[in-house]
């Protein structure tokens, strides 16, 4: 019967841990809600949001209040590394769609941010996008969400046609 050295031991557990740390942090696992927007709805004027020459302006509390939490809602799941094609096999990823996002506050500060969808195909009610604030430095690898992007898209088509 052989026997394990605690160096054998402790270097396992050493690897298990690195490896599952490294997992964690490429999906996401036990990431909680992004909470991009996580002030009162009474504080927001507007919001404006925009996709592949749509817009929607919303501006009711209640709209603002289900807008705000429906991003709020999505939930860290990793960064964008686990889609990099060297790691998928040289498989090609599909199109991007940007969704930006304006908050205007009723002080007359602005907030933005992004979700870009890098995969096509995927379920309106659970979508894994990408999201970043423009003008703030980002790791090399975003993070993604995943989360429900039907309201969001729902507002879009309401809105009006736009030309930028």
């Amino acid at each position: 019967m052989k026997v394990f050295s605690n160096r054998r031991i402790w270097l396992g557990g050493g690897l298990l841990a690195a490896a599952l740390a490294f997992c964690a942090w490429i999906y996401g696992w036990g990431g909680g809600p992004i909470r991009l927007l996580d002030v009162p709805a009474e504080d927001v004027a507007r919001i404006e949001l925009s996709s592949s020459g749509r817009a929607a302006v919303v501006t009711e509390s209640e709209e603002l209040q289900v807008l705000m939490d429906t991003v709020n809602a999505f939930r860290h799941s990793g960064n964008e590394i686990k889609n990099h094609p060297a790691l998928l096999f040289g498989a090609a990823l599909g199109g991007t769609k940007l969704y930006e996002f304006r908050i205007l506050f009723k002080s007359g500060e602005e907030f933005a941010f992004c979700f870009g969808l890098n995969k096509g195909g995927q379920d309106p009610a659970d979508t894994e996008v990408a999201y970043w604030i423009p003008g703030r430095p980002s790791s090399r690898f975003g993070s993604t969400c995943r989360g429900s992007m039907e309201r969001i898209d729902e507002l879009l088509e309401e809105g009006r046609s736009v030309q930028w």
